[in-house]
């Protein structure tokens, strides 16, 4: 007897270290992100840095599992995923129904929604006059953004600008080509309450015109990866993690419905 039980615990010790060595082999998570979204993710002397690489830090704890970074522009971020080339976008991009057509998304983490950046000598006009069609509002937009496909849908009868980044969209606010520029809550803040990053003369109207969960993609197939996500980001939530991170680089408190 004694015999067949240290026969059977050795065949246990066997079967875990080969459990073990699997995981410890697993390939890292390859992390689809764009890094031109501060104070969501972009680079600071060459290292990423944000929301989304706090986020993704922790994530690996909670699932043993490394990440590898891989830079792509917001719009090929998708198109990766499907291909194969990465396992997970966590670049802030934002829950639509258009989306979730092509990928899955795991639970929100962060509520933002569209928002109106003008000049202070401006601030009586808005919101007002962005719906009205005789004011003769010219709108500034960044490609290929959720606030660009908002802004096309509600004001198609508008005068609407398209720029590449949001940088140019706020230098032709400040030289006046445009009237207001239209992006999502985190962006306004960083241009009108962020003392390290603030333009004088632009204030943001904390209104918001839309309501936008942000969330990680992966590929509808990943059904494992998404629920070993959305366990990671309820402990986050549950102990507080969570709200650390997003304090510490979205410090100013938005209001988009009921939540904050």
């Amino acid at each position: 007897m004694k015999t067949r039980l240290s026969a059977l615990v050795l065949l246990l010790v066997s079967i875990m270290a080969l459990l073990l060595s699997g995981c410890a082999s697993a390939p890292p998570l390859r992390v689809g992100i764009a890094t031109q979204y501060p104070p969501i993710t972009f680079m600071t002397n060459g290292v990423l840095d944000g929301v989304e690489p706090a986020l993704a830090k922790e994530v690996a704890t909670r699932t043993s599992r490394t990440m590898q970074f891989e830079i792509l522009p917001f719009d090929l971020l998708i198109p990766a995923l499907l291909e194969g080339k990465i396992d997970l976008i966590m670049s802030g991009m934002s829950d639509t129904p258009e989306r979730r057509k092509l990928v899955s998304f795991a639970d929100s983490y962060l509520h933002i929604g569209q928002m109106l950046l003008v000049r202070e000598q401006d601030i009586r006009r808005f919101p007002t006059a962005l719906y009205d069609k005789s004011a003769g509002v010219r709108i500034g937009v960044k490609r290929g953004t959720t606030g660009e496909a908002f802004v096309l849908k509600t004001f198609a009868w508008g005068s609407i600008t398209h720029f590449a980044s949001t940088e140019e969209g706020v230098t032709a606010l400040e030289q006046r080509t445009i009237d207001c520029f239209v992006h999502d809550a985190p962006t306004i803040w960083r241009f009108s309450a962020n003392t390290a990053t603030q333009r004088q003369g632009l204030i943001g109207l904390y209104e918001p015109l839309t309501d936008e969960p942000l969330a990680w993609a992966v590929r509808k197939a990943d059904t494992d990866l998404l629920v070993r996500l959305n366990a990671a980001l309820a402990e986050m939530r549950k102990d507080g993690t969570l709200h650390k991170i997003l304090v510490k680089w979205v410090p100013t408190q938005i209001l988009v419905g009921n939540r904050k």
